[in-house]
């Protein structure tokens, strides 16, 4: 070890820092952190929804306000633009922040903001699954599954359980933006445990599926009174 370039003490040049605290490195330091995050928020009056305790309301009769944590990234997006800029300077004095601006791409989900609201696409993320699939020049197909088709427990086991248990969880994902994949990635989802060849071929179809159809997504109505999402930061 030795002292970094820029910060090297001419009076001890041998001497290494010796380390208070790590708090990355603490096995409790996620949950000290959010405990300590969402006393703040608390006490400025939102509450944790019970869907997702990640996600924080603020309702007032001037408006509502919502904040997703992540770690120590957050979302925070509402109906009230001086409410909104408030709640950004009352964080800012608490924590140290950085404005990330609006929010364009957020855990593999992009944003694109368009007149009816904002759409939400995985289209780098499914192109990022075809790739791990070594997929992407496969052909496309029209249907993700064939019609009348029903899987089954019985059969020849899937060589690799791994890779299959891999591509059908990383679909699951790709449901949030793409609810018409839902009823056949649950399907092929069941099998897990112990996938079989035809459960591979079946997620296969899917992947084929995505292939021609994964610059799909979510579009989302957005009232002319809202305010754009901005992206933050908490160091």
């Amino acid at each position: 070890m030795e002292q970094p370039s820029g910060y090297i003490d001419r009076e001890f040049p041998s001497h290494v820092c010796c380390l208070q605290r790590a708090f990355y490195g603490l096995k409790q330091a996620p949950r000290a952190w959010f405990q300590r995050f969402s006393h703040f928020l608390l006490g400025l009056g939102f509450f944790a929804s019970h869907a997702n305790s990640s996600l924080f309301v603020y309702h007032c009769t001037h408006g509502v306000l919502y904040l997703l944590l992540y770690v120590d990234d957050m979302i925070i997006t509402g109906s009230n633009q001086l409410m909104l800029r408030t709640l950004i300077n009352c964080l800012a004095q608490e924590f140290s922040m950085k404005d990330l601006s609006d929010l364009h791409y957020f855990l593999g989900i992009e944003v694109i903001r368009n007149d009816k609201g904002i759409f939400l696409s995985q289209a780098k993320y499914a192109l990022d699954l075809l790739t791990r699939a070594d997929m992407v020049d496969c052909k496309p197909i029209s249907t993700p599954l064939v019609v009348g088709s029903h899987l089954t427990e019985s059969g020849t086991p899937h060589c690799d359980a791994t890779q299959f248990r891999s591509l059908a969880g990383a679909l699951q994902y790709l449901t949030l933006t793409r609810p018409d994949l839902s009823y056949n990635v649950n399907s092929i989802c069941q099998y897990m445990h112990a996938p079989i060849t035809y459960h591979f071929c079946a997620l296969k179809r899917i992947l084929r599926y995505v292939k021609g159809t994964y610059h799909y997504g979510l579009q989302l109505s957005q009232h002319s009174s809202s305010t754009l999402i901005g992206y933050f930061d908490a160091d």
